[in-house]
């Protein structure tokens, strides 16, 4: 009986790797000039796309394999600030937003100055720890 139950549990590690060594699915963070950019990056697996001009659409998907934990998520845009001495950084953006599908979220944005920015997506119900997060630059 023993040698059955620790075949039964080998087999489990073999086809479920994350449980033998504490991985879990990442989420995912897509930026792009277009939805069909978007799409076509994260079915082919393609590089992230994160230079964007002033004025131009930035289009995001947030991927989330677990799921989201409520119907809201909350999403900031935050510009680092190169000249300031400590915690350089202004909020742009903090929208709140109802998710349709459990699992990702897309939308699009636009900005009119140039700067690092990062990208960070929380659900509705833990706004102290970030679902993903992700950098991006606006240039001329």
């Amino acid at each position: 009986m023993k040698k059955v139950l620790l075949i039964l549990f080998l087999m489990f590690i073999l086809v479920n790797p994350s449980f033998a060594w504490g991985k879990k699915p990442k989420n995912l963070l897509y930026f792009g000039h277009s939805e069909g950019e978007i799409e076509k990056a994260v079915i082919d697996n393609i590089e992230n796309k994160n230079v964007f001009k002033i004025g131009e659409k930035i289009y995001f998907l947030t991927y989330v394999p677990e799921g989201f934990k409520s119907d809201y998520i909350k999403y900031q845009i935050v510009k680092l600030d190169d000249n300031a001495h400590v915690a350089g950084y202004t909020r742009i953006r903090n929208i709140t937003c109802r998710v349709k599908n459990k699992n990702y979220y897309s939308d699009y944005f636009i900005l009119f100055e140039e700067g690092k920015y990062f990208l960070q997506v929380f659900d509705i119900r833990n706004l102290h720890q970030w679902l993903v997060i992700g950098g991006f630059r606006v240039v001329e």
